[in-house]
C-alpha cells in the first residue's frame, strides 16, 4: 500500500511542476529522484521514470492557451458556487478537489491572483474535510499571491509541489488513497476539458487552425498520460467511484487507439495537415460528458 502512496506523491509533484511552471523544474525533479532512490519498491507498480515523462502534459494546457493568446474564459473553470453540492459526497469532493487544483493553474497562468487564491483555499478546505492535513496558512497564501503577481513560475511550482507532497504523503489508508486517485482523475479531465473547449469554441478559420495546432497536438499526445492514470486507478482498492471513472477513461482510451491515432499519424506524415474541428468531435463530446458528470 505504501508503494501506491509513494506513486501518488510523485504523480502530484509531477502535475504541480508542470502546472505552474510550464517547464520542468530541475530542483523538484532531483527531489523526486531522491525519493525514488530511497524506496526502490516504488517501481514495482510500473515504470515511474516513464510516468514522470508522460503524465504532466495535460497540465501544460493553461500555458499553451496563454502562449497562443487565447482569451481567459471563466467557463473553463468550475464555479466555486458548486462546492455546496459536493458536501456529504466524498467521491465528488475528491474528484473536484482535483478539478479545482487544475483551475488554480489556469488562473495562475493568466495572472488572476485573487481568484487563484480563492480556488487554492477551496482545494485546501476540501482536503481538510476529506481528512488530509495540509501545510498552508495565511502566510503561505500571501507568499503565493506575490509570486503570481510577479509571474514567478518556478516559485509557484515549488509552493504547489510542497502542498501536493504534504497532502498526498498522508494518503496511506485505503480510503484516502482512493480519494487521491479520484482527485488525480479530476485534474486530468479538467486540463483536457480546457483544451477541447477552446478548440471547439474557436471560429473555424485558417488563421485559427494554425494558431490552435499546438493545442491540438497537446490533446493528441495524451494517450500515454491517460493510460498511466488508468493504471494508477486500477492499482487502488476497487469501489463504485473508482470503477466508474476507470470505465469513463477507458472510453477515451478507445478513441485514442482509433480515430485519434489516425489523425496523429497524418499530422506526423504531413506538417501542413490541418485538423478540422469535426475530426475531434468524439473526444470533444466524451471529455465534456465526463467533466459534466464530475462537476454536476
Amino acid at each position: 500500500m505504501k508503494n501506491i502512496a509513494k506513486l501518488l506523491v510523485i504523480l502530484f509533484v509531477s502535475i504541480s511542476i508542470y502546472n505552474c511552471g510550464g517547464k520542468s523544474n530541475t530542483d523538484e525533479r532531483k527531489k523526486i529522484e531522491q525519493m525514488l532512490a530511497q524506496e526502490e519498491e516504488s517501481k514495482t507498480i510500473h515504470d515511474i521514470d516513464q510516468l514522470i515523462k508522460d503524465l504532466p502534459a495535460p497540465s501544460l494546457v493553461p500555458f499553451t492557451l496563454k502562449s497562443i493568446n487565447a482569451e481567459f474564459k471563466s467557463e473553463l473553470i468550475n464555479d466555486l458556487g458548486n462546492l455546496e453540492k459536493y458536501k456529504g459526497n466524498t467521491d465528488k469532493m475528491a474528484m473536484n478537489m482535483g478539478v479545482y487544483a487544475s483551475d488554480v493553474n489556469y488562473l495562475a497562468a493568466y495572472g488572476r491572483e485573487e481568484q487563484c487564491l480563492e480556488y487554492l483555499k477551496a482545494s485546501h478546505a476540501m482536503a481538510q474535510e476529506l481528512g488530509d492535513s495540509t501545510i498552508y496558512d495565511e502566510a503561505h497564501l500571501q507568499n503565493f499571491l506575490g509570486h503570481i503577481k510577479n509571474q514567478n513560475q518556478e516559485e509557484i511550482s515549488k509552493i504547489l509541489s510542497e502542498l501536493f507532497v504534504t497532502t498526498s504523503i498522508q494518503m496511506e489508508e485505503d480510503h484516502h488513497l482512493n480519494m487521491a486517485g479520484l482527485a488525480l482523475a479530476g485534474s486530468f479531465i479538467e486540463g483536457m476539458y480546457q483544451a477541447v473547449v477552446t478548440i471547439d469554441k474557436a471560429p473555424e478559420t485558417e488563421a485559427n487552425e494554425k494558431i490552435l495546432r499546438p493545442l491540438v497536438e497537446l490533446v493528441l499526445n495524451q494517450e500515454s498520460a491517460l493510460r498511466e492514470v488508468i493504471l494508477v486507478l486500477n492499482d487502488l482498492p476497487s469501489d463504485d467511484a473508482i470503477s466508474t471513472i476507470v470505465t469513463e477513461l477507458q472510453i477515451l482510451d478507445v478513441l485514442y487507439k482509433g480515430e485519434l491515432k489516425e489523425i496523429e499519424e497524418k499530422m506526423k506524415a504531413d506538417p501542413n495537415f490541418v485538423v478540422k474541428k469535426h475530426m475531434l468531435v468524439d473526444i470533444d463530446g466524451e471529455i465534456k460528458r465526463i467533466r459534466q458528470w464530475i462537476v454536476e
